[in-house]
Order: structure tokens, then sequence, then C-alpha cells
């Protein structure tokens, strides 16, 4: 019964890791699905409630998630925060299983061995990434962010590589020293440990080389204060086998990576003054200010990151890029209390526990089993991704966060053989109300969480067909999308974005004319706008389009709403100059273009092109032209010229113009 109660857990897991570790809310969603049947199978009778959990760092958690979820729900953009809901949710879940049910040694030993192979799985696509340096993904519509040789494996992040791997590699070379296991399970798990280090290595992570060095020194002390405390013979023996080991595994990793010119290039890049890191984070600073005491919502750093951006960060600022700050800015004083309060107590909890089973004499019964293992492997873990945390998003991540989840439940209840026999404190009736009360809770959750699958699900296959050069099939899956669920400006995002495409390729057989498709993207873009009205992406195509329809003043309108949510970032005076070009306003788009290539990035690509086209087209007019009389004009030309005074230029008319408008979907902003 306890094996089926683990199953869903593992199932979950190993979707998510297959998955991009769960990154969009398509796979997020399932994955914390699968972990909610979990709880039904602990509501059978014959399962007991653990009361061996601290209860005063069992409370904090409840209290840390509750108020992370309820805050999320009122976020001002509601569907970007929903990752984050899911994330924290699957957390609580995962915690109060392994702090509850799942207790007993072999349920931990469980977990971390299966996913110890699916970190060793995890190394196959990542040496290929590694040697291959092509970005290679094992899933074909996965797509990297970067475009380097750093491996990822399953993951888009190396980041997020590295901090999965960094703690699997604990808890390996915890078990390796402190586990009651065969020599075989040893070698095993000591070659897992060393496979996982070099994982870390071959991601280029930065952090993740600061953290695994830190957990591994906080492993390495706590294991020798245990053989110190167990009073076992050849203290000073161990103790200097124990340091000589730890530094010729160092100097030997350190020799490894820098045989490699690539990686000794990250290595010596740790201390790097000018990572752009540094400049991100007064970003979070700026947005924490707006709303200082609860935040100003779920995720909310995707759009005020690029509000407060400074100047020289070009890429798409969607994470700070350090855990605490995002928190902060996102949740405010009161989530960064709460979230310090669960820290503390945790580490307390971890802490007595480490301290009452190093006292074991190796000979107890009680000590007979793989606890302190665990025990040390979390607390080195959880030390880790302290580090972490400073320099990365690796809480962001769903499957991270669920695993960093099931090590907070070890430092909360370290575990025992007989512990579901046995009652300790006045907490019980709270512990198993709890538990009784989770088959309800996840229910609620199944229901609000499964029907966003079908629109996740048409959002995902309108993105890969786009970027795979096929705007018709992305239109049909935009539009099918947009009829079953009309809160997901992603749809909006890539209705819009097929339509102008086939537009700009002249219509289809079986598809309406241009004219009409370039209305359908104004449309799309701006129903899109109005569910994230703080999208500087929705509003540059939204002008876009207007532009390519032919309304020039509706899309400067909209360049300067994106100019405001967006003021440095290249992108924007290089869709500005665009526009004017193409109506024929050459100066201004000069200007524009100029001020593109001065604040660099990708965008300053279609600024160098647009800025030869436009000294192409001033140098025609300076050419001497030989002048004719003009031809009288008709009666209803000279009406139609005095209708208004827009620009009569379509941007799509000339064949320098269309190009270059042709050029922006290409270079679209993350």
């Amino acid at each position: 019964m306890r094996f089926l109660i683990l199953l869903p857990i593992l199932v979950a897991f190993a979707f998510l890791e297959v998955f991009i570790g769960g990154a969009r809310l398509l796979y997020a969603v399932p994955g914390v699905a699968l972990l909610a049947l979990c709880s039904f199978f602990i509501s059978n009778k014959g399962i007991k409630t653990s009361q061996r959990g601290d209860l005063l760092a069992i409370v904090s958690s409840l209290l840390f998630a509750a108020y992370v979820l309820v805050r999320n729900r009122f976020s001002d953009i509601e569907y970007i925060a929903r990752l984050q809901f899911f994330i924290m949710a699957g957390c609580l879940l995962i915690y109060l299983f392994f702090t509850l049910v799942l207790t007993r040694p072999i349920d931990r030993k469980r977990l971390f061995f299966f996913l110890g192979i699916l970190a060793l799985i995890q190394m196959v696509p990542a040496v290929i990434q590694f040697t291959q340096g092509d970005q290679w993904m094992p899933l074909s519509w996965a797509q990297r962010r970067d475009h380097f040789w750093r491996a990822s494996g399953f993951f888009i992040s190396p980041n997020h590589f590295a901090g999965f791997m960094e703690v699997i590699a604990l808890f390996a070379a915890s078990y390796t020293i402190w586990g009651r296991t065969t020599l075989m399970t040893r070698i095993l798990t000591g070659y897992t440990a060393l496979v996982c280090i070099a994982g870390v290595a071959i991601s280029g992570s930065r952090g993740g080389y600061l953290s695994i060095v830190f957990g591994l020194g906080v492993l390495l002390i706590l294991s020798l204060v245990s053989w110190r405390r167990m009073q076992r013979e050849h203290f000073l023996l161990a103790s200097l086998l124990s340091v000589g080991a730890a530094l010729a595994l160092f100097g030997g990793v350190l020799l490894l990576v820098f045989m490699s010119p690539t990686l000794a290039e990250r290595v010596m890049q740790i201390n790097d003054p000018q990572n752009p890191r540094l400049i991100l984070w007064p970003a979070a600073i700026q947005q924490f200010h707006l709303s200082p005491i609860w935040g100003t919502g779920g995720f909310s750093y995707l759009y005020y990151g690029r509000l407060f951006r400074d100047p020289s960060v070009q890429n798409d600022p969607i994470h700070a890029h350090n855990d605490y700050l995002q928190l902060l800015a996102d949740y405010g004083i009161v989530g960064m209390a709460l979230f310090v309060i669960f820290l503390i107590l945790h580490l307390r909890a971890g802490g007595f526990a480490f301290l009452k089973l190093s006292s074991l004499s190796s000979h107890s019964p009680d000590s007979q089993s793989d606890r302190l293992a665990f025990n040390i492997a979390a607390i080195a873990a959880v030390g880790a991704y302290m580090v972490h945390s400073v320099v990365d998003f690796n809480m962001q991540l769903p499957l991270n966060a669920l695993m960093m989840a099931a090590v907070f439940a070890i430092l909360a209840n370290p575990g025992a053989p007989t512990e579901e026999s046995r009652s300790t404190d006045s907490g019980e009736r709270f512990r198993t109300t709890l538990r009784v009360a989770l088959p309800f809770l996840t229910l609620m959750l199944l229901i609000y969480g499964v029907p966003m699958i079908r629109g996740e699900y048409l959002a995902e296959r309108a993105r890969i067909a786009l970027r795979d050069g096929h705007p018709q099939e992305a239109l049909d899956w935009a539009r099918e999308g947009t009829l079953k669920t009309r809160d997901n400006p992603e749809l909006y995002f890539y209705r819009g974005e097929a339509a102008t495409e086939l537009a700009m390729q002249g219509g289809k057989k079986n598809e309406a004319d241009p004219k009409g498709l370039r209305l359908e993207a104004v449309g799309a873009f701006a129903s899109g706008l109005k569910l994230f009205p703080y999208d500087s992406r929705l509003a540059l195509k939204l002008a876009q389009a207007q532009a390519a329809d032919g309304d020039y003043f509706s899309a400067i309108s909209s360049l300067d709403y994106a100019e405001k949510l967006d003021p440095n970032s290249s992108f924007v005076p290089a869709y500005r100059g665009v526009i004017e070009y193409s109506y024929g306003f050459y100066e201004d788009a000069k200007v524009a273009f100029n001020q593109s290539l001065l604040l660099g990035g990708e965008a300053a690509q279609i600024a160098q092109q647009g800025m030869a086209l436009v000294e192409k087209e001033q140098a025609k007019e300076n050419e001497p032209q030989e002048i004719t009389p003009p031809e009288p004009e008709s009666q209803s030309a000279a009406e139609e010229n005095q209708e208004n005074q827009k620009p009569t230029v379509a941007p799509d008319s000339g064949a320098t113009g269309g190009d270059l408008m042709n050029a922006l979907p290409a270079a679209k902003p993350q």
C-alpha cells in the first residue's frame, strides 16, 4: 500500500523530468495533478499519521504556502501568476506527504534512488549538448533560450540542470558514507554522486559551482561531527582521510575542468563584476518599492523587470536571477518574513534531528537505518540551495521546487521505522486532521487546474507551428484555442503573429484576403493586450499590425505605449524605425534606428538593416531627376487626397519596405 502511495509521486517526477522540468503551465498542471492522486491513497484507513514531525516547522510551512497561494490569486495579471500557484501547491502536497505519511527510511530511499536514476538519464542529452555545442534537445518541440555549449539535459536552462544535479549528488554522496547498505550499493551511489558532480561541471553554471562546493563542505563537516559524536575509533585518521579525499576530489574535478577551455573560462568568470545578474537585481528592488508590504503579485517581475531594466540589459529579463529578491518583489515583506521563519524553523528541526541521530551508538537498534544519511544530505542540500538561490532561480522550476519540498520534509520529520504506532506530543489531532483534509484540498486543485490543460495545449501547438514556419497551422490552433479559452494572452499573441505572417505572404487559397488577415492580427493583439496590459511584446506587435493595415497614427500610439512599458528596450525604437521607414519618413526612421543601435541587443540587427535601406532611399532622393510637368489630377483623385492628412504609403506596398516588415517576426522579443 505504501508503494501505491509513492507511485503517483514517482510518475509525476518522471513526467516533469522529461517535459522540461515543468517550465510551462502545460506541463506543470498535469505534474501537480499526478501528485494529487496520491492524496486519495493516503485517505485509506489503514494508513496512520506520523506524529514525529516538528509541529512549528509544519505550521510555518502552512502559513508560508497559504499566504503565497492567496496573494497569488489576487495578482494583477492572474494568468502569468498561475505557474507559481501550481509550483507552491505541488510543493505543499509533497511536503505534507513526506511529513505526515511517507516518513519511513524506505520511502525516502525509493524517492531519491529514483531521482538518481533520472539524473543519470539526464546525463545522456547533457553530454551530447556539451560535446556538440548545438543546443540539441531530446524533445523536438522544446527550445532553449541561450545559444551556448552549456549542458541542460532535458531542461531548457543549464542553471536548472545544475540545480537538480547538485542535490542528487549530495544525497548520493551522503548515502555512500552513511547509508545502511551493501558494498555494491555504495559503489553505485558513489558513482552517481561523481556523475552528478560532472553534470554540474558541464552545465557551466557558476552558481552551481559555488553551491555544490558549499554543499559538499557542509556534508563533510557534518560527517566528521557525526563520527566524533558516535565515539567511533580513529577519529583523527578518519578526519585526515576525509579531508584528503575531499581535496583530491576537488583537485581532480578542477583538473578535468581546466582541460576544457570553455569550462575553464566559466570558472574564471565566477567573480565577474560585469555579471548581468548584478544589473538585474536593482529592477527587483525598484519593483519591491511599489508594494513593499504585500508585493506586486505572482511572477510580476516578468513585466516590472522590463519596466525597470538597465539599458545594458537587452535580453528579456524574465527572472531576477535571485530567488530571494524575486520573492521579496512579488510577495513583499510578509512573504519574505514567512519564508525566513519557515527556513529557520526547518534548519532548527533538522539540527535537533542531527544531534539526536549522531549521538546514537553505532550499535543502537534505532541507528540501524538511513535516517542520518538523509538528514545530513537534506541539511547539505538546503545549504547548497541557499547559496545557489542568490544568483539563480531554481525555485521557479516545478521539478526542482518539488524536490526541495521533499528535502524540507526530511528536515521537519527525520522519521523512524516504528513511528506510525506511537504518538509523542499534543499535535496528534492537528496532524491527523491535516492528513484527512488532503483529499478535499487536492480535489479542489484538480477542479481548478485540469480545465486549463486544453487551452495550454492549443497554445503550445500554435507556438511550435509558428516557430517551425507553419503560420497557417499555427493560426488554426490559435483560433481553436481562443474559442476554448478567453483568458490566455499567449493564444492571442500566436494568433496575431500567424495572421501577420500569412498576410505578408499574400494569404492562402483557403484563407481570407491579406486585408482580412491584417484586421484579424490587429484584433488578436488588441484582445491579448486587454488580458495582459503590461506586455510590451503585445503592444509592439499591435503597432506592427496596425501599421501594416495602414493605420499609422494608431501604430505610433501603440509604440508610445510599448515605450512606457519597456523604455530601455532596443526593440521599441527598432519597430518605430521600421514603421517610420515604411511610410517614407526617413529622417524619423534614422533617428529611431540610431537609438536602437546604441542600445544594442538582437533588435540592433533590424536597425542595421533598416539604416542601410534608409541611406539607400535618401541617396536616391538626392540624385538629380528630370523635371516633367505634372499631369492634370482628376477631381476624384484630388478629393481622395484631401480626405485626410494621414500618410498614403502602405507599409507593404514597396519591396524594401515589405522586406523590412518581414524581419520583425523573426526577431521578436522572447
